[in-house]
């Protein structure tokens, strides 16, 4: 299996864990963790967690919209058997710690509506199983790491819109085979879509690339994403004439959306 959990870890580092988390929050809201998880009750009874029945770990991480705040402790990463981590619609700040690529069992990370700042983690890239990955709206910087590996992740769905990226979209990412939904819209990203962007996507339904700085040409086999149910790619600087070939993605994906095309100028190519 490539999720090989930590053996010599157990229930008493897991709760250490989620201990370091509450003492992370900000007073006010370490009161209201301290009410929902007490040294009273086991932690897999405790609020927003989940244990595994094998193994007896906590296998899901899970507070969303719960008004936390603080930062995120490296601790995390000592949750060795867990498998889903939502923590979206909170007010979490900071840099996300390193340490959290050390949960190797990870498939559903949800980090949206935070407010997490500094460069766009490159360890994203080190889970081998995850499948979602949400970090839209927040305030990451940087670059979406260009990476050979990037061509191995299982993604099912990258969400990264409305965030402060910058630089070109790697051609890595379109080589991911089981991607269904790219989101990118509302950074600052340039350069060119890819010729053959379809190419290695039999499976994409949604392409977000709304309000970046994208460039150049529009690629005419977006024909070959023959599933494709919403194109959005408004708001860019696309220049040239709106290959023909659109008008059969009606056809192909079946309901086909939000095709306008803007350049620099707002004027519509579509």
């Amino acid at each position: 299996m490539a999720c090989l959990a930590n053996i010599e870890t157990n229930i008493v580092t897991d709760q250490s864990a989620l201990v370091a988390l509450k003492e992370h929050a900000l007073s006010e809201l370490y009161l209201v963790l301290e009410d929902d998880w007490t040294a009273n009750t086991s932690v897999c009874d405790w609020i927003g967690v989940t244990c595994g029945i094998q193994h007896h770990r906590v296998t899901a991480l899970n507070k969303p919209f719960m008004g936390l705040t603080g930062s995120i402790p490296p601790h995390l990463g000592n949750l060795s058997f867990l498998v889903s981590l939502d923590l979206s619609g909170n007010n979490y700040q900071g840099n996300q710690p390193g340490d959290l690529s050390r949960l190797r069992c990870l498939w559903f990370m949800n980090f949206k509506l935070n407010n997490f700042t500094g460069d766009n983690p490159s360890w994203f890239g080190s889970f081998p199983e995850l499948k979602f990955l949400s970090i839209r709206n927040n305030s990451f910087t940087g670059f979406i790491p260009h990476s050979r590996s990037l061509k191995h992740w299982n993604y099912h769905t990258i969400l990264y819109k409305y965030n402060q990226l910058t630089g070109s979209i790697p051609s890595s990412i379109f080589n991911i085979s089981t991607l269904e939904i790219i989101a990118l819209s509302g950074n600052n990203l340039s350069g060119n879509l890819p010729p053959d962007v379809c190419n290695d996507l039999p499976s994409l339904r949604g392409l977000y690339l709304t309000s970046d700085k994208l460039n150049g040409q529009l690629p005419s086999n977006l024909t070959a994403c023959s599933v494709i149910q919403l194109l959005s790619l408004s708001s860019n600087e696309f220049s040239g004439q709106t290959p023909w070939e659109y008008g059969t993605l009606k056809e192909a994906g079946g309901a086909v959306s939000c095709l306008e095309q803007f350049n620099r100028y707002g004027k519509e190519l579509l």
